[in-house]
């Protein structure tokens, strides 16, 4: 704890200067998921290649289609779905586990930062994850970002026979997580009490290697989970929102930080869009129809220079952390697109040529 976090979140491990940029490498709809272990080590090494800070995994085990994606995750409205062809399709398409295919990672990368965006809460408890957080956290190096959310998929839940608790249940839940995850990652004999979790000596030997601990984040849109966010996590993350929307949250972030007597500084603030350069019009509008149920706001896209403008909408919006799902990450020629024409403009210091 420090004098000027009384949540004891501190700022947690410091990120170097400048812009964070993240690719994440698995999202829950089909089509920005890379599904095998060969071609998802392929794109983290060229992300690590042209400057990439981070990547990230969902931690999912279901894919969607874009209009189940709509109706599941509630994100905006979409056109009404085909149900006939809708029950044609397989259910799902090769997702590998989060934490099995970071573990690897680990080892196969050497610089970028290895994340979670997000874990669902219910599908383990805090002090055993923390204990699996802190060996990932050894054995990379330092490298692991732990990003939380409260979880949402309840055909995931029911498929895979895990309770679906009430909304308000999952949100305290979530919160009483990251409390304990603190405390197993920080106290020597840790101990808490809550109405989901509880712990009494949950000892964790080896500590991670970062101090305090590793980055705390929280996936969410609401305002009570961005509550418990200023308390317990290190920052936030939201889903396609536009740069404008972001400024308003930073602002009511900060004043929610100096409420509990917290530097707002100490919390980070992080945009997850969808980022695909073409200077095809054609291309665009392909693009926007494939993936309709992110909205327009959510996706990043046009030639290099306007993707660079949108960009720095964001910066100006005071967006310093940003995670990009690119289509077809492994297959298409998005990534070296943002490696050669918009990392460089973005993170000149740390750009660089693959090998």
């Amino acid at each position: 704890m420090n004098e000027t976090d009384p949540s004891g979140a501190g700022p947690g491990p410091a990120y170097e200067s400048g812009p964070h940029i993240g690719l994440i490498l698995a999202l829950t709809i089909r089509g920005l998921a890379v599904g095998n272990y060969p071609d998802m080590v392929r794109a983290a090494q060229a992300a690590e290649s042209y400057g990439f800070d981070s990547v990230w995994l969902c931690d999912h085990f279901l894919t969607l289609s874009p209009d189940d994606y709509v109706r599941d995750a509630g994100i905006t409205a979409g056109p009404e779905s085909d149900g006939d062809a809708q029950q044609s399709r397989s259910p799902s398409v090769p997702l590998l586990e989060c934490w099995t295919a970071l573990s690897a990672l680990s080892r196969d990368t050497t610089t970028v930062r290895l994340g979670t965006s997000v874990l669902c809460n219910s599908y383990r408890y805090p002090a055993v994850l923390a204990k699996m957080a802190a060996t990932l956290d050894v054995i990379s190096g330092g490298r692991l970002d732990l990003g939380m959310g409260a979880g949402w998929f309840q055909q995931e839940y029911e498929a895979y026979g895990i309770p679906f608790p009430p909304t308000g249940d999952r949100v305290t839940a979530l919160g009483e997580s990251l409390q304990v995850m603190r405390q197993v990652w920080t106290d020597p004999h840790p101990a808490f009490h809550g109405d989901f979790y509880s712990i009494d000596g949950a000892v964790c030997d080896p500590p991670p290697l970062q101090q305090p601990h590793p980055p705390l984040w929280v996936g969410g849109e609401g305002l009570r989970v961005h509550r418990i966010a200023a308390r317990h996590a290190n920052g936030v993350n939201v889903r396609w929102w536009p740069a404008e929307k972001c400024a308003e949250r930073r602002a009511l972030l900060d004043r929610e930080c100096e409420a509990i007597g917290r530097d707002p500084a100490t919390l980070r603030l992080s945009i997850t869009t969808l980022l695909a350069p073409t200077d095809s019009p054609a291309q665009q509008d392909e693009l926007r129809g494939r993936f309709q149920s992110i909205p327009d706001t959510g996706l990043i896209t046009g030639t290099p220079e306007a993707c660079v403008e949108r960009i720095r909408a964001y910066q100006d919006a005071g967006i310093d952390h940003f995670l990009f799902t690119i289509p077809d990450v492994a297959d298409s020629t998005y990534l070296d697109v943002v490696g050669e024409q918009i990392l460089p403009h973005i993170k000149p210091a740390r750009h660089t040529q693959p090998a």
